[in-house]
C-alpha cells in the first residue's frame, strides 16, 4: 500500500478548459497554506455556512495545511494561473468504516459550472478505487438541487435524507441528503 500513497502524493492531471487557460489538479502540499487561506477568503458567506469547520477563519484553513496527512484527508486541489481555485477531500474513516470515506468539494465561484468538479470528483473516485476503498459517501443539503443532481451523474445514489439536519446562520433549519456511490458491489452475496 506505501507505494500507492507515495503515487497520489505525486499525483497530477492537466487539463485546457474552455477559455484556453489550463487547469491543474494535485494533492494539497505545505507550501500551499497561503493559496488555500485565500481561496476560502474569496468564498460568500453563504458559501462558508456548508462546512462543518469555520473555513472562513485563516487560522482553521491554515491548520488543515499544518497537519496534512494524505492518509486521514486526501485534499486534491484545482489550480490555474497558480491561484488555487477549487479543493475536493476525501476524508478517511477508521476500524470498520475503513472501507469508506466521505466527499467534500468547493469551487471558487467564478470556476464553477465548468466541468472542473465534475472533473474533481472523478479523479477522487479514480483514488478512492487505487486505495481499495468500496463506498464514497457525500452530504449535500437538499435545496442544493444542481449539486445533488451532478453527482447522481456520476454515479451516486440517494440513501437517506436527514430531517432539519442542518442549520443555517439565521436559524433557518434545512434537510441534509446523503448520497453514496458503491465503487464494489456486493448485492447477492451472503
Amino acid at each position: 500500500m506505501g507505494d500507492v500513497w507515495e503515487q497520489l502524493g505525486r499525483y497530477r492531471q492537466v487539463k485546457t478548459l474552455s477559455d484556453g487557460s489550463r487547469l491543474l489538479l494535485r494533492p494539497l502540499s505545505k507550501e500551499d497554506r497561503q493559496g488555500l487561506v485565500s481561496l476560502f477568503s474569496r468564498a460568500s458567506k453563504q458559501d462558508l455556512e456548508y462546512f462543518r469547520d469555520d473555513a472562513g477563519d485563516p487560522a482553521v484553513v491554515e491548520s488543515w495545511v499544518d497537519n496534512l496527512n494524505l492518509k486521514r484527508v486526501f485534499p486534491l486541489v484545482a489550480v490555474v494561473d497558480d491561484q488555487i481555485v477549487g479543493d475536493a477531500t476525501l476524508h478517511f474513516r477508521e476500524r470498520y468504516h475503513r472501507h469508506l470515506a466521505w466527499v467534500r468539494i468547493f469551487l471558487d465561484k467564478q470556476y464553477r459550472r465548468r466541468g472542473i468538479g465534475t472533473l474533481m470528483l472523478h479523479t477522487l473516485i479514480d483514488i478512492a478505487r487505487r486505495l481499495g476503498l468500496q463506498q464514497l459517501y457525500i452530504e449535500v443539503v437538499t435545496n442544493q438541487y444542481r449539486v445533488i443532481k451532478a453527482v447522481e451523474e456520476l454515479g451516486f445514489r440517494h440513501e437517506v435524507t436527514l430531517r432539519d439536519y442542518f442549520i443555517t446562520a439565521d436559524g433557518e433549519t434545512l434537510d441534509m441528503a446523503i448520497l453514496n456511490l458503491r465503487l464494489v458491489d456486493s448485492s447477492g452475496e451472503f
